[in-house]
Order: structure tokens, then sequence, then C-alpha cells
């Protein structure tokens, strides 16, 4: 389903996973403690301001 801002706005919306081991970045500190690998989740949604000018 998508939702269509009732002004009638431009809207865009993405959504983007991942992950990164942070030993590929010489982060060793915390072993035991932390995990290894960093899980990135993104979802983001951008909509057209009203009313700027121009």
């Amino acid at each position: 389903m998508v939702d269509v801002p009732p002004d009638g706005s431009r809207y865009a919306g993405f959504e983007a996973t991942g992950e990164i081991r942070r030993s590929d970045f010489g982060l060793d500190f915390g072993a035991g403690l932390l995990g290894d690998v960093v899980k990135i989740q993104l979802d983001m949604q951008f909509i057209e301001p009203q009313g700027q000018g121009g």
C-alpha cells in the first residue's frame, strides 16, 4: 500500500539493509561483549515541502 499525502505533494521512499564487520576497520575493542557484525537498516521517506515560494 502506498500512502499519498493529502495535499498531492511529491514523495519518495527508500529502504536499504546491509552489514559491516567491525574487524574490517580495526575495531577490536569490546571483544566478547560486542559482536563483530553490525547490521544496518534504513527506512527513509521524503515529502516535498509546500509553500516554499519559487
